[in-house]
């Protein structure tokens, strides 16, 4: 595990979303050193990475487990070790399923079908087991460190939602659970920060019915930010020692 003496080095899994980026650049401001992937946004990745000086970037598909063995191994010989693994990747699947997924509306139900069930799954789910086991050893050989997976509340509480995106949400929350407690006697914490509704991001697929009603039952009474999720993904990342098995949600008070 690094210590203050030392520089973290980090692997973030989506860097080119909003959520991803925001992450970088918390990571950036505190000195880690960054190995990023992306899978189709390679103009945004590069920009990043210029932005932010000296990154590795590597294209990556969560859906193939080859590419995501790969970008480790490559990140871990790249940065001589990693000591902290973000996943802010993943899938939201078709737009038009959020829309049936409003409130009033039937629902998603039986409109989702096995290859939207799959691909899901294996993006967001197995996509992110692969990653673990695969950063997993890294992080042991460091003496510790920090999973921060990026969720979503969908996985948590019952919001409306495609139903194959919450199932896969609810079983990343089952794999920290599990994971945190296989990698403890590593000193490796596992935890899933659980976002509701920003104001960019995947979110901005959300019907307006949706968006009203979030507003309206929201404590807060706004959404929240790509940079807030980033700052407490970036300080489980980098400062975290005590925290592990938890999904926190960030929901303005739901």
């Amino acid at each position: 595990m690094s210590t203050p003496e030392t520089t973290c080095r980090c692997l973030v899994f989506g860097c080119s979303g909003a959520i991803g980026s925001a992450v970088c650049r918390i990571l950036a401001r505190e000195g880690a050193q960054l190995a990023l992937t992306y899978n189709t946004g390679e103009a945004a990745a590069t920009s990043l990475s210029g932005e932010l000086g000296a990154c590795l970037v590597q294209q990556c598909d969560l859906s193939n487990m080859d590419d995501i063995r790969k970008a480790v191994r490559h990140a871990a010989q790249e940065l001589g070790g990693l000591d902290v693994l973000i996943l802010a990747a993943g899938d939201v699947g078709d737009p038009a399923l959020y829309e049936c997924a409003a409130p009033g509306n039937y629902g998603s139900l039986e409109k989702i079908s096995a290859a939207d069930f799959d691909l899901m799954m294996a993006v967001n789910v197995r996509g992110a087991l692969v990653a673990c086991q695969e950063s997993a050893p890294f992080l042991r050989e460091a003496g510790g460190g920090n999973i921060v997976v990026i969720g979503s509340i969908d996985g948590i509480k019952p919001v409306p939602a495609p139903v194959h995106f919450a199932s896969s949400n609810a079983a990343l929350r089952g794999m920290v659970e599990a994971m945190s407690k296989e990698l403890g006697n590593y000193n490796i914490c596992v935890n899933l920060v659980a976002p509701g509704v920003l104001d960019a991001g995947s979110s901005r697929v959300l019907s307006s019915a949706v968006t009203d009603s979030y507003l309206e039952h929201c404590s807060l009474q706004r959404f929240g930010t790509a940079d807030e999720v980033g700052e407490l993904a970036g300080w489980l990342a980098l400062n975290n020692t005590y925290v592990t098995g938890q999904s926190i949600l960030l929901d303005g008070g739901l």
